[in-house]
């Protein structure tokens, strides 16, 4: 299954990798870093069917990540100019 873009109960997006492999996420992850501008915050959280990551931030806005059984990796947007974010990232890589 392909990522997915939905809206969260925090009422902003929350982009889903659902069954695309680990080696995506670190890419993904490495890739937000590298050539995003974003910096990891927080330390991972680890449950029995879920994981909270490391978060990622920028001057501008942050992102909630982690894992879970239902939608696998995930970032969570939690502003408006994260939405705008999240919204891009999903054209560009549904492309």
């Amino acid at each position: 299954m392909k990522p997915t873009l939905s809206t969260a109960a925090n009422g902003h997006l929350k982009f889903n990798l659902n069954e695309c492999p680990d080696d995506y996420w670190l890419s993904l992850a490495e890739d937000l870093v590298k050539h995003e501008g974003f910096k990891r915050v927080g330390s991972p959280v680890f449950g029995f069917d879920e994981t909270i990551h490391q978060g990622f931030t920028c001057a501008q806005f942050s992102l909630a990540a982690g894992w879970d059984t239902w939608f696998g990796h995930y970032l969570l947007s939690e502003s408006a100019a994260a939405d705008v974010f999240l919204q891009a990232l999903f054209h560009q890589l549904s492309v």
